[in-house]
């Protein structure tokens, strides 16, 4: 444990002093205008959306919703760095059968955002979901979750499991099996990177936040890590997300939080608990940031679990082959 902390601080610095140089030289090249905050305007792909908020505990919660409110609830949760909207294919195919919510997990978008570093722990994320099933009236609901989302869905589903009908995760995998991984694999630890330097203050969201949001593009549209079918990726829905990362109090300080808590989440001698819950994993198998040998790990902990793949698919497959994704869903969801 001592030497998984002393690597990750050497880590944690060289990542510091590798992106503080970077941002250092961009400055010298661009001068203040590398960190120009622009006015937007909302782009019209965010218009005409069922937009509403639920207060939990300790926060309020923004969310869109389609489909009815007498119908079975199905949740949508997002991961880093996006917003309900990149479940907006899932939102309009789902609706005619589910009632539909899509939220903006705590520090994201028009949701609360509370200062504590703390207040974006595991425990807190998993207690906004529980605290949406239950003040949409509700005891149990399907759970569609990616990334960030998919940490936090299979963390609630240990912890309240008879709160979760049927599970779906797309592209992340089991947090202990991942764990393992990250450990074991040069190719995990290697695509990680980000996890090391995101524990630094300030920087990660100095660098996110240059030149217009350059490393947020890139994460969408690099051809390292970006959506493959650059047509359901529009520039419109890059400015959609460049609007929800800078106006309403938005910042990549929220979001990143939850990374500066993740060492604290995962316990190296823990074990993935057993989940009997039906769950499907959907894996884009060109994602750039995760091994898919995490997940295949996962379902040894999956007694009713299932993985479907999709072939050169990135990270982001909802969005990148939501037809594929749809499909999957559907056919898991009427057996």
């Amino acid at each position: 444990m001592i030497a998984q902390k002393v690597v990750l601080h050497i880590l944690q610095f060289y990542y510091f002093l590798k992106f503080s140089a970077l941002l250092l030289i961009g400055f010298a090249i661009k001068g203040r205008g590398l960190f120009e905050k622009k006015t937007r305007e909302k782009p019209k792909v965010l218009e005409n959306w069922d937009s509403r908020f639920i207060k939990c505990k300790n926060v309020r919660l923004h969310y869109v919703q389609t489909g009815s409110d007498d119908k079975p609830l199905m949740l949508f949760v997002h991961g880093y760095p996006e917003f309900w909207y990149s479940w907006r294919f899932q939102l309009k195919e789902f609706a005619d059968n589910y009632r539909c919510v899509a939220i903006d997990q705590r520090g994201y978008n028009l949701s609360d955002k509370p200062k504590p570093v703390e207040s974006y722990g595991l425990n807190e994320l998993v207690g906004d979901i529980r605290d949406v099933i239950e003040g949409l009236g509700y005891k149990k609901a399907i759970v569609a979750a990616h990334d960030w989302g998919g940490i936090v869905a299979w963390q609630f589903a240990e912890q309240y499991p008879e709160m979760v009908e049927k599970l779906i995760v797309c592209n992340i995998p089991r947090p202990v099996a991942f764990g393992k991984r990250l450990r074991t694999s040069w190719s995990q630890f290697r695509k990680s990177w980000y996890m090391f330097f995101f524990q630094n203050a300030r920087v990660p969201e100095l660098l996110f936040s240059a030149d217009d949001m350059k490393m947020l593009e890139g994460a969408f549209r690099s051809p390292q890590i970006g959506i493959r079918n650059r047509k359901n990726f529009t520039d419109d829905d890059l400015e959609a997300w460049k609007y929800s990362f800078s106006m309403n109090g938005a910042s990549f300080k929220y979001p990143i939080n939850y990374y500066r808590n993740i060492f604290k989440n995962v316990n190296s001698n823990k074990e993935d608990l057993v989940l009997e819950m039906p769950v499907l994993i959907i894996w884009g198998t060109a994602d750039g940031a995760l091994d898919i040998e995490a997940a295949e790990d996962s379902l040894k902990t999956l007694p009713n679990g299932k993985m479907k793949r999709i072939e050169g698919a990135s990270h982001w497959v909802q969005q990148d082959e939501p037809e594929k994704v749809n499909a999957y869903m559907r056919e898991f969801l009427e057996v």
